[in-house]
This record gives C-alpha cells, sequence and structure tokens, in this order.
C-alpha cells in the first residue's frame, strides 16, 4: 500500500522510522544516552560517585582518627610508664643517699650504741641506749674519767678501705661477733696505774670511786701507760674484761668515740659526764 503523503514510503517502513524518534520529533540512538545528557555526564552518576568519594573520605577519617586516638594513648602510657620510672629513680636516690649519710655520720660525727652487758654498772645498764660522739677527739685525746667506745678487742686493725669496709660490717653485725665493748678511761698516756687492796691509785693518789659497783678484789701491779693508749676499767670492776684482762693498754685509735647522752630508757635520761674525782687530774 502507497502512502498518500509519501509515495515513495511504505506503510511499514515509515512505522519503524516513527520508532526511532523521541517525542520531540528527535531521533534516539538505541543503548546509548538519554536525550537530557547528551554530549554531558549522567548527575545520577555523579551524585553516586560522590557520595562514594563521601563514604571513602569519611572512612579515612574515621581510620585516621582512631590511629590518632591509639597513638595518643600509647604516647600517655608512655608518660606514665616514665613517671613511675622517675619517681622510682627519685626513691633510690634518695635511698642511697640517706644511706651514704647515715654511713658518714655513724663513722665520722656519731652514732647511737646499745649496752650490752653488766660491766658498766651502776653507770650503765644492759640494754640502755645511748649516744657516741666521734668528733671531740680529732682535736684532743681522750680525757680521764671519759666513757668510751672502743672496738672489740678481738678483732684486728685495719687501715684505709679494709678500715672502711670493717665499719660497714660493724653497723650490720647481727651475729654479735664484732660487739664493741664500753669502758671508763682511767688513766692517760704517761700515767702511772695501780691497784693495791681494792683501791685504784692514779700517779700514785688514791681515788675516791663512788660511781663503781665494788671495789676490785684483785691487784694490779704499778705499770705506765705508754704513749697512743690509755688504761680503761668498767664500772662494775669484778666483772670487767678490760686493761687489766684481755683490753690490755688500749690504743687510742680503736677508741669509736665518747659516751654523751643516754637516751633510753626514758627514766633514766641523762647527759653523761665525768665524775668529780678526775678533775684535779684533767687540769
Amino acid at each position: 500500500m502507497i502512502d498518500d503523503n509519501n509515495p515513495d514510503v511504505s506503510v511499514g517502513e515509515q512505522d519503524t522510522a516513527s520508532s526511532q524518534r523521541d517525542p520531540q520529533g528527535e531521533m534516539v540512538q538505541e543503548g546509548g544516552p538519554c536525550a537530557c545528557c547528551a554530549g554531558s555526564e549522567c548527575p545520577d552518576a555523579v551524585g553516586q560517585a560522590e557520595a562514594e568519594q563521601a563514604a571513602a573520605d569519611a572512612q579515612a577519617g574515621a581510620d585516621g582518627a582512631s590511629a590518632a586516638a591509639m597513638e595518643a594513648r600509647a604516647a600517655e602510657a608512655l608518660r606514665k610508664r616514665k613517671a613511675v620510672l622517675r619517681e622510682v629513680g627519685e626513691y633510690v636516690q634518695s635511698i642511697a643517699l640517706a644511706m651514704v649519710l647515715a654511713v658518714v655520720i655513724m663513722t665520722f660525727i656519731g652514732r647511737s650504741f646499745v649496752v650490752e652487758g653488766a660491766s658498766m654498772e651502776p653507770t650503765l645498764h644492759n640494754r640502755e641506749r645511748i649516744i657516741v660522739e666521734k668528733v671531740s677527739y680529732r682535736f684532743h685525746g681522750p680525757q680521764r674519767g671519759d666513757i668510751v667506745v672502743l672496738k672489740n678487742p678481738w678483732r684486728p686493725d685495719f687501715t684505709g678501705w679494709e678500715a672502711a669496709a670493717e665499719a660497714m660490717r660493724e653497723i650490720v653485725d647481727l651475729s654479735g661477733s664484732m660487739r664493741p665493748y664500753i669502758k671508763r678511761v682511767i688513766a692517760v698516756a704517761g700515767d702511772t696505774i695501780e691497784i693495791h687492796d681494792g683501791i685504784v691509785y692514779l700517779n700514785g693518789q688514791a681515788l675516791e670511786e663512788d660511781y663503781i659497783a665494788e671495789h676490785p678484789w684483785a691487784d694490779y701491779p704499778l705499770v705506765t701507760v705508754p704513749e697512743g693508749h690509755v688504761f680503761v676499767m668498767g664500772d662494775n670492776r669484778n666483772n670487767s674484761d678490760d686493761s687489766r684482762g684481755s683490753v690490755r693498754f688500749l690504743k687510742t685509735s680503736r677508741i669509736m668515740g665518747r659516751a654523751i647522752f643516754r637516751y633510753y630508757p626514758l627514766n633514766r635520761v641523762t647527759a653523761i659526764s665525768r665524775p668529780d674525782v678526775f678533775d684535779v687530774f684533767n687540769d
């Protein structure tokens, strides 16, 4: 059949041609972009790409924030560890310094001692605590009548670092094998000493000793104290190992200090002084 308007085109061909035009009469390519997107990107596709990019950026931001938080926590933990280590180090330094100061004070200035035994009764009793100073004997020698703490007579003499090590051992000694003695100086270098019929004669003069427990039972021959030594006895004359026994003449270098104060027990707190009987000899 022939179309009256276009005698050269059949009806079937005209229908096919019409199906390829849009309502405005434009030709549409099958499978191609829509008319509104011709020559440009589709808005829906762009929006989806932007959304995906925004989501990726948000995830990256979240990952970055998480990493930053982890780094912050790690830095805080490290700071706390350093603070703890610094505090522990300060404690260790303080303790070490305190120990060094304690050793220096006890070695060169003074320290506390516990009286052990009854050799100094009635002046000092067992388990009483006393303060012993070590400064005065750096300027002058022991005085007659002083109560002194001396190294255990069974311990050898040391010098240099060995002496320092020995001093440390004395401080921490728990066995009692290094227990020092405590006695009273009766005579110093150049003095003569003698005991006869229970009376002590110093430089030929009888001592009126009202501070002793009892008069000595045994006599002691007349001797002269050599240079650099002193003669010591306990106030409990019949219960004391002193210059009449294993101590012999005591080297002044073995004197650890002079007792100056009793601080325990509390009902016997008092300063320790020389008996008046020695004043005439020390002038």
